[in-house]
């Protein structure tokens, strides 16, 4: 005889696959004929856009471009110039059971770039862009609860977890357009650099709809003769996703990555437009109840078991270390002009995350000369987690940089901010059927026995005694809480 338990489902999101790659990208840059050659490279700036995220059969593929800018000292030592390229790169990742119906997530950072002089004419870019994706296909999640009938002397053991669910894997496009001044520049000023930074402010659910809301840091970087000046502005948005039909607010983690940009400085004034997409998970905390375990009294019960490893919590670790790297150059600082940096792959082991950093500071130094100098370190941050917790995702990234300069000597802290995913999992017994066998044979058997059992059990004692547990307990005057374990115990058995 099989007993039918009842099955469950739940509509959501499983991860498939999971990976980072670092992409080696390289081109050459020749100097235009109308211009002078290269006497030295002052800075190399690059920016990162995703052109498209492709998921095929066993696969994810993404494609990206990297924008770099040279910013040199040409051959007289008048002024800068600078030199452009796009640079398309492709990375590639194997997802077993991917297919073109599956989510991805992609994070994209440059981890590295430099800028090699091959001759006068002619400069090599090489840049490291890593690249992680997170695959999700569409799911159900399923396990089994009692039946609302079942066979005389037939006894559940019905367990209750929490379990975290994703119910929302999805992007939306959005672009930003508008100007701002920038104090200093002129008509014969050139822009060499704009980083974009995003930032999420706030998520609050509408109804069925999520609002997210953030801004965009811009600053832009350009040259005004022998000088290199800044400006900044910042812009807000906002989108809206809808939600699954479900009374559960979600959590949710949000990535913008730019798909691209258009920079332009034009009479003192920067207008730009700025195509950008954003990523989002929404999860979600469920409570089911769901067997455990199951027996029929005086007959052989055989079970089928389901084992499922599920997520029963995460949390969020967000730190702010400063670390301070030092450099002797070759030359006397007189100011610091510009800085920027990257942030390598992050790294946990024996408890610490440690992030290497490069910051590059553009100085002017003493003889009216525009140098650039290098610093390389690495900052550390305490990573404490439980023992059935596992990092999901981290990300880290130069909160802010300052400088302090004596003669030849430069000193800059970083300031660096990370967050670690922390997720923590249990594994979880189903029963998904029974099956019941009826003893051939009636065998004596005693209707009451006395033991003394070594755990603090119950659920044990009267499944291996084909009794009930409410029986035990007013048999034995228990209270629900009492500790049986060395406790001699009158069961009576159920035939």
């Amino acid at each position: 005889m099989d007993i039918s338990l009842e099955r469950r489902f739940l509509s959501s999101f499983k991860l498939i696959g999971s990976a980072k790659k670092v992409c080696d990208v390289s081109s050459d840059i020749v100097v235009p004929d109308t211009r002078e050659d290269i006497l030295r490279v002052i800075m190399t700036n690059a920016d990162y856009s995703i052109r498209s995220k492709d998921v095929e059969s066993g696969r994810v593929v993404v494609h990206g471009e990297l924008k770099a800018t040279v910013v040199y000292v040409p051959e007289s030592g008048d002024g800068l110039s600078t030199l452009g390229t796009n640079i398309p790169f492709e990375c590639e990742f194997e997802v077993e059971s991917a297919d073109s119906g599956c989510g991805v997530i992609v994070d994209l950072s440059i981890i590295s770039v430099d800028t090699r002089i091959l001759n006068p004419r002619k400069v090599m870019i090489n840049a490291q862009v890593e690249v992680s994706q997170k695959c999700y296909c569409n799911c159900d999640f399923s396990w089994y609860t009692a039946p609302q009938e079942a066979p005389k002397n037939t006894f559940f053991k019905k367990c209750s977890s929490e379990i975290r669910l994703i119910n929302l894997v999805t992007e939306k496009t959005f672009s930003l357009e508008n100007d701002f001044a920038m104090q200093g520049a002129d008509n014969a000023s050139h822009l060499i650099a704009a980083p974009v930074s995003f930032c999420v402010d706030s998520a609050e659910t509408v109804g069925s709809k999520l609002i997210v809301k953030g801004h965009t840091d811009i600053k832009g970087v350009f040259c005004s003769g022998g000088n290199i000046e800044t400006g900044e502005t910042t812009v807000s948005f906002s989108q809206i996703f809808e939600l699954p039909e479900r009374d559960i607010v979600p959590d949710y983690t949000v990535s913008i990555l730019p798909t691209g940009d258009f920079f332009e400085l034009n009479d003192g004034n920067v207008s730009f437009e700025i195509h950008a997409v954003m990523q989002i998970v929404c999860s979600e905390t469920k409570v089911i109840d769901y067997v455990e375990d199951a027996y029929v009294c005086g007959a052989e019960t055989i079970l089928e078991q389901e084992d499922k490893t599920v997520c029963t919590a995460e949390r969020m670790i967000c730190q702010t270390e400063a670390v301070q790297l030092d450099h002797s150059a070759d030359f006397d600082i007189d100011k610091v002009l510009y800085m920027s940096g990257t942030v390598g792959t992050p790294k946990a082991a024996d408890g610490k995350l440690t992030v290497p950093l490069t910051v590059e500071a553009i100085c002017a130094s003493v003889d009216e000369q525009i140098r650039s100098v290098k610093l390389h370190g690495s900052v550390k941050f305490e990573l404490e987690f439980g023992e059935n917790e596992r990092i999901g995702c981290i990300t880290a990234k130069i909160a802010s940089l300052k400088s302090n300069i004596s003669a030849s000597d430069i000193c800059v802290t970083a300031t660096v901010s990370s967050q670690v995913q922390l997720m923590q999992f249990r594994s979880l017994q189903i029963i998904s059927s029974l099956t019941v066998n009826e003893p051939e044979t009636t065998a004596q058997t005693p209707s009451v026995y006395m033991c003394i059992p070594n755990e603090n059990d119950l659920w044990c004692v009267a499944k291996r005694y084909s009794s009930d547990t409410d029986m035990i307990i007013a048999l034995n005057a228990l209270d629900e809480n009492d500790d049986i374990s060395g406790r001699l115990l009158i069961v009576p058995r159920i035939k």
